[in-house]
């Protein structure tokens, strides 16, 4: 664990943000893991933007292979509403990225495939993933926080169990490739365990 202040920040970087690294550079290479690297930054920093610019102000920022988690201070309390956008904020930066990167022709770039990747997952509506968090925070906008949390664990189920067939067939095609379906039941543990890999 790395950590550090910025102000009255506390920065903490999990082992896990650099086994995701280092597990980038093994089947990337050098320029793959440095793609995934800044695509993962621009992304973080769209959510500590969007923060920003709602008034609020990080007190802990802590990074770790399945993102960042941000503490703010007390100042200022955020809306559902608010944390949607928050929580959009991130993927929404690496569309936008893929897609200047389609623009001058470098769909072949290392870092036009990170953030696709990236802004991919991360739109997929299944918790802890950011547009699972931005479902159930619309959904607690429209009903009782309970039966929010109910339907968004539906939904983040429904989409997860094609998500883990996927893995498994690109497992038996590729004979190594695993990070789709330990993505998959990763996320299948958070759901019905409430198992957080990515607590501090």
């Amino acid at each position: 664990m790395l950590a550090f202040h910025i102000g009255p920040c506390r920065v903490q970087f999990n082992f896990s943000f650099f086994a995701l690294i280092a597990f980038c550079c093994i089947f990337t290479g050098a320029k793959g893991g440095l793609a995934c690297f800044l695509a993962v930054c621009l992304h973080e920093a769209s959510h500590l933007a969007a923060i920003l610019t709602l008034g609020a102000y990080p007190e802990k920022v802590v990074l770790s292979a399945l993102g960042c988690r941000i503490e703010i201070t007390g100042q200022i309390v955020l809306t559902d509403r608010h944390n949607v956008w928050i929580s959009l904020a991130g993927p929404l930066a690496n569309w936008a990225s893929a897609a200047i990167s389609l623009v001058f022709s470098l769909s072949c770039s290392t870092f036009f495939g990170a953030s696709f990747a990236m802004a991919l997952a991360h739109s997929l509506p299944i918790e802890p993933l950011d547009g699972g968090l931005a479902l159930r925070y619309y959904l607690r906008g429209k009903y009782a926080q309970d039966k929010a949390e109910q339907i968004s664990r539906i939904i983040s189920l429904l989409f997860l169990i094609p998500l883990a067939t996927l893995g498994f067939l690109v497992l038996l095609n590729t004979q190594y490739n695993y990070s789709l379906l330990a993505l998959a039941l990763y996320l299948m543990l958070y759901l019905v365990l409430k198992w957080d890999l990515s607590a501090p």
